[in-house]
């Protein structure tokens, strides 16, 4: 059984526990997996059943991004993580977007998306090309994401090795794209082996996408750098020093609600381009 100012702890654990679902999208197998426990382990902790371990505490601390102290003593730093004073969210579209682009099923949903505007662009080279382009890098974005998820992962030592990981993949993904749509035209005559002229011709919505591409590659680049910047203690940087980082969280919080609607914007822009194309191409047969 636990003392009372243990019991206050676990409770004060528990509150902690649910602002990590709430703004990192953390499940309670999540955290089991981080602090190294089983769930029952866990939950009589929590329920004051046992009482918490110091080497469990701190892995705890560390997950939070505060020291052990704050934790016993419910310091000024566990407000921002607490689910009662989590910043609003914003409209209930920011809020979909941001639930949808957490699981993995968006991505899933995106490539799908795609696949189906590539067959429906069939008979235009053009466009199909761009489609193509797109649909590469979100079937290794998802492919990279389930490498992360079930390999990377559950071996990462902490989550400042899971964010260098996924934020260096998708900002190479990111950088990819910029390169293929730069380069559309030389890969689509390779493609093809210049059996099509429609690939020569410049895409209406190869200017946009491009602009697109190269914010979601500044996004993964500033979420990559503000996770180095917030764990600099880790990089042997005195703790004392760099702790006023720790509440450097902007891209880590909204990270996928910044890059889900400009994902869904690429997808609606690659439509209009075709149905445009589609329109350009009936235009003189009804004339």
């Amino acid at each position: 059984m636990q003392t009372p100012e243990e019991y206050e702890v676990s409770q004060r654990i528990g509150l902690l526990i649910k602002g990590l679902k709430h703004k990192r999208g953390m499940s309670r197998e999540d955290i089991c997996r981080h602090l190294g426990i089983g769930m029952r382990t866990l939950d009589n902790y929590l329920n004051g059943v046992s009482s918490f371990k110091l080497g469990t505490l701190m892995k705890f601390a560390d997950l939070c991004r505060v020291k052990l102290a704050d934790i016993l003593d419910d310091t000024e730093a566990l407000s921002r993580l607490y689910p009662d004073n989590m910043k609003d969210k914003g409209s209930i579209l920011t809020l979909l977007f941001g639930s949808l682009a957490t699981a993995m099923l968006f991505e899933s949903i995106t490539l799908f998306l795609l696949i189906m505007l590539l067959c429906y662009s069939h008979k235009d080279k053009n466009n199909q090309c761009m489609v193509a382009i797109f649909v590469v890098i979100y079937a290794l974005s998802n492919a990279f994401g389930y490498w992360l998820k079930y390999f990377v992962f559950p071996t990462a030592a902490n989550n400042f090795i899971q964010n260098v990981y996924a934020f260096s993949i998708n900002l190479a993904l990111s950088l990819f794209l910029l390169f293929l749509i730069k380069y559309r035209m030389k890969f689509a005559v390779l493609i093809t082996r210049g059996r099509s002229s429609e690939v020569f011709e410049k895409s209406l919505v190869e200017a946009p996408l491009y602009f697109l591409a190269l914010i979601l590659a500044v996004v993964d680049f500033c979420a990559l750098i503000e996770n180095f910047i917030r764990n600099l203690d880790r990089l042997g940087m005195d703790e004392e020093k760099v702790k006023i980082f720790w509440e450097l969280t902007f891209f880590y919080d909204y990270y996928e609600y910044l890059k889900a609607p400009l994902m869904l914007l690429s997808i609606a822009l690659l439509y209009a381009g075709v149905l445009a194309r589609k329109s350009n191409m009936q235009q003189p047969q009804s004339a």
